[in-house]
């Protein structure tokens, strides 16, 4: 029965159903082709549970706050600080856009929003600057994916859910690597810039610096408030979202003064919808992976696997391979609402660090957003610079190699997403 089940998920993907009516429906179809072994009520019941989580509040919280901040103005504030403090380095636009988008990645946690905050802003500037616009783009949409990794980051939040892994401890493994990626960047951008002789900007007076520092101060502390609140035992990662929309308010409305109270119903109404898309899709995976644990579709992969090796080095680039081709033309929730219920178990089993796991798994799927030929930030960044999807799907290749190292490092180094939570996290969930 389990191959019929998921013929029929598969059936429905492949004529444009959406991923989360196909979820619940595969789930629907098996149930009914049990006959009366189970009732239908199992269905209704566990798509309740899967929404009804304290955790899973944290992800119409975050959404609410990345859109208060959007609507405060804090972009133009991060990117000029950006620009003042790396202008006068060779290729200092495209190494602000990187710093840019990894401290917005710290308040948004998305890929797509991070790509069109910071690409709205960088991609105009660095072409008037004369950067070739297929390397200001691919730049912009490989540097947005530090959004998803760099904490608060959504996909940890769900796969954390799921899987049951602590969520703090996912946002701590996400650290490093998100880090490697931005460092990977900026090496690429600095190399291309002193082989193509980009243009600098002159260097900015320490004054200049200070009062640009300043004004983006209040974005600046928002990740300080965010995981030091976690940390010290504050607030949890669910509470902390709550803080941090009561931040924004106040930051946008009282100290950029750009937050209008007639604007308020058009932020929260983005907020509701982005969340409620995310929520829904949640909700009809319980079935399905209540399915999945039904079928012990888990043990059989780990069955199948272990004939073909047992060492978690092989296990690891399967399963990274198995992910790259899943992340082409499914986005990140999706994905991790499909394969964590079978990947986080087989963790367990092959004595593979749960939090090792989660970031190997959501950085993978991660990349699938800049993946040609549907990757979802290489839209966001196609209608952002007006170039054609097939000119940047070509120009992404050199930085989303770079991505594919950073993944071949967290993946067989596992202290680089091990070390800060088995340092710090000591009573976080």
């Amino acid at each position: 029965m389990i191959w019929l089940f998921l013929i029929a998920f598969v059936g429905l993907l492949c004529v444009g159903i959406p991923i989360a009516i196909g979820l619940g429906s595969s789930a629907l179809a098996y149930i009914l082709m049990s006959g009366d072994d189970i009732s239908l009520t199992i269905l209704t019941q566990t798509t309740f549970a899967g929404m009804a989580s304290f955790p899973l509040l944290a992800i119409p919280l975050f959404m609410l706050a990345g859109n208060l901040m959007n609507e405060g103005g804090l972009t133009q504030d991060l990117v000029r600080f950006a620009r003042l403090l790396l202008g006068h380095i060779s290729g200092g636009l495209g190494l602000a856009t990187i710093l840019a988008s990894a401290i917005f990645a710290a308040i948004s946690g998305a890929a797509v929003a991070t790509a069109v905050a910071i690409g709205m802003v960088m991609i105009p500037a660095m072409k008037q600057a004369g950067y070739e616009e297929d390397v200001s783009a691919a730049v912009t949409a490989t540097a947005s994916c530090m959004g998803p990794i760099i904490p608060p980051s959504i996909p940890f939040i769900v796969y954390g859910v799921i899987a049951n892994v602590s969520i703090g401890g996912l946002f701590l493994g996400g650290v490093i690597p998100g880090i490697l990626l931005a460092a990977g960047l900026m090496f690429y951008m600095y190399y291309i810039a002193k082989k193509r002789r980009y243009p600098i900007e002159p260097r900015s007076s320490f004054r200049e610096v200070v009062v640009g520092a300043w004004k983006a101060l209040p974005a600046l502390l928002m990740p300080v408030i965010i995981m030091g609140g976690i940390l010290s035992g504050v607030f949890t990662p669910t509470e902390a979202a709550g803080v941090v929309v009561v931040y924004s308010f106040l930051v946008g409305t009282f100290f950029y003064r750009r937050i209008k109270w007639h604007r308020l119903p058009d932020v929260l109404l983005n907020a509701g919808l982005e969340s409620a898309m995310i929520m829904l899709l949640l909700g009809l995976s319980e079935p399905f992976s209540w399915v999945v644990a039904v079928e012990q579709l888990p043990q059989h992969m780990i069955a199948a696997i272990n004939s073909v090796s047992s060492s978690p080095i092989v296990v690891l680039m399967l399963i990274n391979i198995a992910l790259i081709i899943i992340g082409i033309p499914i986005e990140t929730a999706p994905a991790l609402v499909i394969v964590a219920p079978m990947l986080a178990p087989m963790a367990v089993k092959l004595g593979i660090d749960p939090i090792h796991m989660g970031v190997v798994v959501c950085f993978n799927l991660v990349i699938g957003l800049i993946t040609p030929p549907v990757g979802a930030v290489l839209f966001a960044v196609c209608g952002l610079s007006n170039m054609s999807l097939e000119k940047l799907s070509k120009a992404i290749w050199a930085p989303f190699w770079i991505a594919l190292a950073v993944l071949a490092l967290i993946t067989y180094i596992p202290a680089l997403s091990t070390f800060l939570p088995n340092l710090l996290m000591s009573g976080i969930k």
